[in-house]
């Protein structure tokens, strides 16, 4: 659901409030379209996150992409907090099928010229020049809710589904204690 901050406030409100508060979002929407919904459901997100919006050049690996930032230099971008088999490792011995199991994984799901959100750490490049990153599918999150983090971060998408492991790459380590919990759901 696109506005969901905004509905989930508007159902905590007592009746009468809902009421007046739907009156006043359809008067908004009739008088300034869609984006006014939009700017009022800023208000209700209480995420204190920075997103980069990027879109996806393409697949590297399981745990690696490449993107290309607005101002149209390319990234290679390493998801933080996450950890998946190698499969494009130059010492073949160290690739292995699970590894091009998650590769495959990221290419289905992620689609070359789809906007993404990058969400940084402490740390922004890792020893081999990689940004290092939390990977949003929408740029529309609490990233306070496990439910949202569950849903729209690629990462814990990753974990979820059977794909990665949880890994600590200190400093970034925001969502590691999130992460572990998720690989033992």
């Amino acid at each position: 659901m696109k506005h969901r901050h905004l509905n989930k406030w508007i159902k905590q409100l007592p009746t009468p409030a809902k009421a007046l508060v739907i009156i006043g979002l359809i008067i908004l929407t009739i008088v300034f379209g869609e984006p006014a919904i939009d700017k009022i459901e800023q208000l209700f997100n209480n995420s204190n996150i920075q997103l980069e919006t990027v879109t996806l050049k393409r697949v590297v690996d399981g745990d690696t992409i490449i993107v290309t930032n607005q101002a149209g230099s390319d990234l290679r971008v390493r998801l933080i907090g996450i950890d998946t088999p190698e499969s494009v490792h130059p010492d073949a011995n160290k690739n292995t099928a699970e590894g091009q199991l998650a590769s495959d994984y990221t290419k289905e799901q992620l689609k070359k010229n789809q906007t993404l959100y990058l969400e940084y750490d402490e740390e922004l490049h890792d020893q081999y020049g990689r940004t290092l990153a939390y990977v949003w599918l929408t740029n529309n999150v609490d990233s306070n809710d496990i439910e949202d983090i569950s849903n729209y971060m690629y990462n814990a998408k990753l974990i979820i589904d059977g794909y990665a492991v949880a890994k600590k790459f200190p400093p970034n380590i925001k969502y590691a204690e999130i992460f572990k919990q998720l690989e033992t759901k």
